[in-house]
């Protein structure tokens, strides 16, 4: 992670450290948030949304029962598909497009399936399961997409070195009135179970 700042960079913290705190905090934590959803498994995580046999192969792909999102039937028929003995962990992801739809499903009683949280902080809800929801999980509501999981977390494993390196770069920018700092971190994750995954998938047709 790189970042380039000038040295008037305005701050609402106490200070330029605490700003560059803050900025490589936010900058690692989407830039891991995607590549545990999306990364190829190529010098990068393996995403729960790339089908590989080395993690999640095609075989844990579920219908959604539409071509342009997903319907009650087959969000039941989803948690069903999964082992029970993975229920007491298991959690839906989706990203907000996605869950826009799916807030307004009703079952075959008019009752919504979306449970809201409550006031003691509880998560939200679907099936009696937690959502989780990311920017970076696919939100292409189109033939043949997937548009979100019912997982296990814990057979996701990530592999962190603990360690960060932060170099800050007082040369290379100084023409420019400006600092470099670059920071390293070592991480990798990728899905070890394909069993406790249930991958949802739009209709091909």
């Amino acid at each position: 992670i790189t970042l380039v700042l000038s040295s008037n960079e305005p701050t609402s913290f106490n200070g330029f450290e605490s700003f560059v705190v803050s900025r490589l905090s936010y900058k690692f934590s989407v830039s891991v948030d995607k590549a545990f959803l999306t990364g190829s498994g190529v010098r990068q995580p393996l995403g729960m949304f790339v089908a590989s046999t080395s993690g999640i192969s095609t075989a844990r792909d579920f219908t959604s029962g539409s071509t342009t999102g997903i319907t009650a039937d087959r969000l039941i028929a989803a948690k069903y598909n999964q082992k029970a003995q993975y229920w007491p962990r298991c959690r839906w992801l989706f990203h907000r497009n996605v869950l826009l739809l799916i807030r307004q499903l009703k079952d075959s009683f008019g009752q919504y399936l979306w449970v809201p949280g409550g006031l003691g902080g509880e998560s939200d809800t679907l099936l009696g399961h937690p959502v989780d929801m990311s920017e970076y999980a696919p939100s292409t509501l189109t033939a043949g997409q997937y548009i979100g999981i019912f997982y296990d977390p814990a057979f996701y494993w990530i592999a962190d070195a603990d360690t960060m390196q932060v170099q800050r770069l007082v040369e290379l920018y100084a023409a420019s009135n400006e600092t470099g700092i670059i920071a390293r971190r070592e991480l990798d994750g990728m899905p070890v179970l394909e069993e406790a995954f249930t991958r949802i998938k739009t209709n091909d047709t």
